[in-house]
């Protein structure tokens, strides 16, 4: 968001690619055309439609798509909505961010195959 280095932007840039690993959509994506952001669309479809923005390959088959959206893809999505907010201030320190994708990775080794 800016030229300045700091941890606060390295959080930033990646609470985006977690954002773009999760939805399979660019920040330069013609949808966004200025209108919205990534992080704006994302964080609107949360709440209620988050199935219609993550990217469908990402699931695999021979799992529980509920399970994982519910132990895997919606806490990493709150963890790239929480890294790329507008002020810095108001992002996660990295070491926060490693231990809940620690908890993710517990949690995704729990789910059962089909």
């Amino acid at each position: 968001m800016s030229e300045h280095i700091s941890n606060k932007g390295d959080v930033y840039r990646f609470g985006i690619l977690l954002l773009e690993m999760v939805t399979g959509s660019s920040p330069s994506d013609e949808k966004f055309n200025g209108r919205t952001t990534l992080h704006e669309f994302v964080g609107a479809a949360l709440s209620n439609n988050i199935h219609e923005v993550v990217d469908r390959t990402t699931l695999q088959d021979d799992v529980s798509v509920a399970d994982v959206m519910e132990r895997c893809v919606i806490p990493l999505v709150k963890i790239g909505l929480s890294c790329s907010m507008t002020l810095p201030r108001e992002r996660p320190e990295m070491g926060q961010v490693s231990t809940m994708i620690l908890r993710i990775k517990h949690a995704a080794s729990k789910i059962s195959v089909k």
